[in-house]
């Protein structure tokens, strides 16, 4: 009988539904704006009491395409699997040269955790988890070069997003290869058959292919060793850098999340330590993309990611919506869950 329930979920989950955008703006939730008696204080901590109940305040619905100059929202069109991203809004497009003393501290800190000197200083939530000694190091060590080539770039290039974000998908499978030891700094290795690693080549290629294409001056991969020894994020930075070619230097990992929504709180982290406000989310064509819109079979069952992150977190992780066009995968992403309210329009539980 458990078994025959469990088929029924995996039937399930493969329905979902890309909810089309209301004909004019809503002036709640899906539009951006705090329902009223928002109270911000007790937000990351008990969301259904700060935003008293209000229905469309507790899913991550949200239309930015209506209103695309406040929501940052910049559509990417596809021709195949290469994408192009439409100019970002007026005063929407990020440029590291607007963050430095942002992205200079993150990478002090970084470069502390890496040296082993992080002090009393809690660890941020990307590196938090039971990791080696040796991963964390080699992962913030990583972050923080990272963060200090974006410190150095070009002040006059400008991106529509400040990250573009992948996540892994973990499989018993996948253990047993020389990957299993692997850690970002490594010497490439030859001779890995990364067919066995399914649709994760596919979500590195993917997000490898929007950075080549200027989506997003980082890439974020994000996932940890959650079905075996081999970390998710070193896995696809791995293929990024190793097999695609992204510089080292322009990767940012998170080698702690276990599931979607941890990916996407934690890798939201890491789109602060840009300083940046929105990200591109981009992943395959399969289960993940469905995950990701708006209604999916798991709300049936109190899976979805809106019910996980308030079960798990007491808060919702921001908002998202499809953007890519041409391709299903590819999502608009920000952690300031009210966009378009001026009182609220900074507020973020992953700060």
């Amino acid at each position: 009988m458990k078994r025959v329930a469990l088929a029924l979920v995996a039937l399930g989950a493969c329905r979902m539904a890309h909810v089309e955008a209301p004909r004019r703006e809503p002036h709640d939730a899906r539009g951006g704006f705090a329902p009223p008696g928002f109270d911000p204080s007790r937000a990351c901590s008990e969301w259904k009491v700060a935003v008293q109940g209000d229905e469309a305040s507790l899913h991550h619905d949200s239309f930015p395409e209506l209103d695309a100059p406040r929501a940052c929202y910049t559509p990417v069109r596809y021709r195949g699997e290469v994408p192009t991203p439409d100019p970002a809004p007026a005063g929407c497009a990020y440029r590291a040269a607007d963050h430095l003393a942002t992205l200079r501290a993150e990478a002090d800190r970084d470069d502390r955790i890496a040296h082993g000197v992080a002090g009393s200083a809690p660890l941020p939530i990307e590196l938090a988890c039971d990791l080696s000694d040796d991963a964390r190091r080699a992962a913030a060590a990583n972050n923080a070069r990272t963060l200090r080539a974006l410190a150095r770039e070009d002040p006059g290039v400008s991106y529509p997003y400040a990250t573009v974000e992948t996540f892994g998908y973990g499989n018993y499978a996948h253990a047993g290869t020389p990957l299993d030891a692997w850690k970002p700094g490594d010497a490439c290795l030859p001779g890995i058959d990364l067919q066995r690693f399914g649709v994760n080549v596919d979500r590195a290629t993917r997000a490898a292919l929007a950075w080549s294409a200027g989506v997003a001056p980082a890439l974020v991969v994000s996932g940890g060793a959650v079905h075996s020894k081999l970390v998710e994020a070193f896995l696809l930075d791995y293929i990024a850098t190793c097999r695609i070619g992204v510089p080292a230097d322009r990767v940012l990992l998170d080698p702690c999340a276990r599931h979607t929504h941890t990916n996407i709180r934690n890798a939201a982290r890491l789109l602060h330590a840009t300083g940046g406000r929105v990200s591109y989310i981009v992943t395959d064509d399969e289960f993940q993309a469905t995950y990701l819109e708006e209604w999916t079979a798991f709300d049936l069952f109190g899976g979805s990611l809106d019910q996980r992150s308030l079960r798990d977190f007491h808060h919702l992780l921001g908002s998202w919506r499809r953007a890519s066009i041409g391709i299903g995968a590819g999502f608009w992403f920000t952690p300031y869950r009210f966009w378009a309210d001026s009182r609220f329009a900074d507020f973020s539980c992953e700060k």
